[in-house]
């Protein structure tokens, strides 16, 4: 399976493991699990650049999980931190990379502009994003104490409640939009939207067909 950015779930999942391993005072344990997931992001980070370099590059519905790319750094933190008991130095580069890519994602609102026309179950992926991000602002703001630290955690934590609520009230309302019929990885579906686009847009997608 070609890598995309729902793989740094596999990522995020290695790296929770490490922070509760970390609170359960297993430190050995939760330094392994930090380093496994750490070095798959490392390598995730720059095939996955060099790869999603265009919005085309991925189907419209499924660009909210570009949201993942921040979702590692913040979560990495947040393990770092339970694993030495203190927000230092490596945990505030991580939540700087974190905040980075968040802005990078932000500035550019076309990137997500087709994916808002329809609700679907790939707009959660707006929520688990920012709640880790607004976790390690909180413990930044709680390390640098400030006007401006406290000022980013209030942000970025109501901004996640708004997210998360206005999420689970679309899912209440139309849940018959949270799995179309139609499966946005499909080839001869992504084929037929973009026929009538630039033609290195099809030949991306037959070279995406023949790698899955």
């Amino acid at each position: 399976m070609v890598a995309n950015p729902t793989s740094h779930i596999s990522v995020i999942g290695n790296l929770v493991s490490a922070r509760v391993a970390a609170e359960m005072g297993r430190r050995e344990s939760a330094l392994c699990l930090f380093a496994i997931g750490m070095v798959h992001y490392a390598v995730l980070l720059v095939t996955l650049y060099q790869r999603f370099l265009g919005s085309d590059s991925l189907p419209a519905t499924m660009r909210p999980v570009f949201f993942l790319f921040f979702a590692a750094p913040s979560m990495a933190s947040l393990a770092w931190c339970s694993i030495v008991s203190r927000f230092d130095t490596s945990c505030k580069m991580l939540f700087f990379l974190s905040l980075f890519l968040f802005a990078s994602l932000i500035s550019r609102p076309s990137l997500f502009r087709r994916s808002m026309r329809r609700f679907s179950v790939a707009w959660w992926a707006y929520s688990f994003p920012l709640t880790v991000l607004a976790l390690a602002a909180t413990e930044y703001a709680q390390e640098v104490k400030g006007e401006i630290t406290t000022l980013l955690m209030l942000i970025l934590s109501v901004l996640s409640v708004i997210v998360t609520l206005i999420l689970m009230l679309l899912t209440a309302i139309r849940t018959n939009d949270l799995l179309p019929h139609d499966d946005p990885f499909s080839c001869s579906l992504i084929m037929r939207r973009s026929g009538k686009r630039k033609p290195n847009v099809i030949n991306s997608v037959n070279k995406f067909c023949v790698q899955v």
